[in-house]
């Protein structure tokens, strides 16, 4: 991931961009990358209530990336339905997909702690999924 421009060139991770940010980002090429790759499925880049990739049959599935052992979604959301959750690390200048799993979660599958935002999802949920990769 990089920047090349008027004025020279940087690769995006030696500004040492928050954990968050890198996430979004890489949670913004997945689904871009799944429309590209399958014309059926278009991407929804900016989030809110609907899913992140839809299809002309109303599926959808949200994305979930993290760079830590912890698959967050949003505390006040229902944070039900299909969803592919990716781990990743960091390492020097890439990238590296850790794991990537898919499948159907229900409200009670995550646990929302007082005094975040978020909701993590629990670790009997995410043994339910599939894991696809590796």
């Amino acid at each position: 991931m990089g920047y090349t421009g008027r004025y020279g060139s940087v690769h995006l991770l030696r500004l040492n961009l928050q954990n968050n940010t890198v996430t979004a980002i890489l949670h913004n090429l997945i689904g871009w990358q799944i429309s590209e790759l399958d014309k059926k499925w278009s991407f929804k880049p900016k989030g809110g209530r609907t899913p992140d990739i839809t299809n002309s049959q109303a599926e959808g599935w949200q994305i979930k990336a993290t760079s830590n052992k912890h698959i967050k979604g949003n505390k006040v959301s229902s944070n039900e339905g299909r969803y592919i959750a990716v781990k990743y690390s960091r390492e020097n200048f890439s990238i590296r997909i850790d794991e990537v799993l898919m499948g159907e979660l229900k409200r009670d599958d995550w646990d929302r702690p007082e005094g975040t935002q978020w909701a993590i999802l629990k670790r009997e949920a995410e043994a339910r999924l599939r894991r696809i990769y590796p």
